[in-house]
């Protein structure tokens, strides 16, 4: 198998999670209600669901020209973020900013892993390559591209050797969007969900998956570093 051949090289996450868009809705449908029943109650359950759909209608007016500027052309991908958005605003005004990243972290300890197996090739599919860590690079390089291209990314390649690779992501549609609605803490789930994913991924390759600080978590950059480990 060449690497042009794994699941989803060279595609952006704006595509790729439009096609997706069903089964990870359901997903999310099946695994959050119960955790959040479990902080917040029946009442308090019932009137996240009122707020949400108030959330929602407010979010309509705000102006998202800056990320569509960046040629971000995916309408469903925007929608899908600015869902994310509405629930995690409506949890803050429920459960308070603390309260509401818990619950969000809960749930991504459920999904996050299915969702990511969506997204990427079976890890399976690098370690059968002659050079797996070779590929993985080539695959993450056009990754990165396609992510500039699609408007979601841009980036810089602090390091690129035989023993690693680190990006620097200086713009990420995904923490924008939260935060032209004010609330880019929204993004924190996102982040969360690559540290729930990644590790466990990449061990298999001899890979350690690095990152100290992300745009969401106020950082300048998020530094993703793929690292052979020693």
């Amino acid at each position: 198998m060449r690497v042009e051949e794994l699941k989803n090289y060279g595609r952006p996450y704006s595509d790729i999670m439009a096609e997706i868009a069903g089964p990870m809705k359901k997903l999310v449908n099946k695994e959050a209600p119960p955790i959040i029943r479990r902080h917040l109650g029946l009442l308090g359950s019932l009137r996240l669901l009122f707020l949400v759909r108030r959330e929602r209608k407010r979010l309509e007016d705000v102006d998202l020209a800056p990320v569509r500027q960046k040629g971000l052309a995916s309408e469903v991908f925007i929608r899908q973020r600015v869902e994310e958005v509405a629930v995690f605003s409506a949890l803050v005004k429920i459960a308070g900013k603390e309260k509401a990243m818990v619950i969000q972290r809960e749930v991504m300890d459920k999904v996050a892993r299915p969702i990511q197996e969506m997204l990427n090739p079976p890890v399976g599919q690098f370690l059968e390559m002659e050079d797996p860590f070779k590929a993985l690079r080539d695959f993450w390089t056009a990754f990165w591209l396609a992510e500039k291209n699609a408007g979601l990314h841009d980036y810089e390649i602090a390091e690129d050797s035989d023993d690693v690779l680190a990006v620097n992501a200086t713009y990420c549609a995904f923490c924008e969007i939260p935060r032209l609605c004010g609330i880019v803490e929204a993004c924190e789930p996102n982040c969360y969900a690559d540290e729930v994913f990644y590790p466990g991924y990449f061990e298999p390759l001899g890979l350690r998956f690095v990152r100290t600080k992300t745009l969401a978590r106020g950082g300048d950059c998020c530094d993703f570093r793929f690292e052979k480990i020693k």
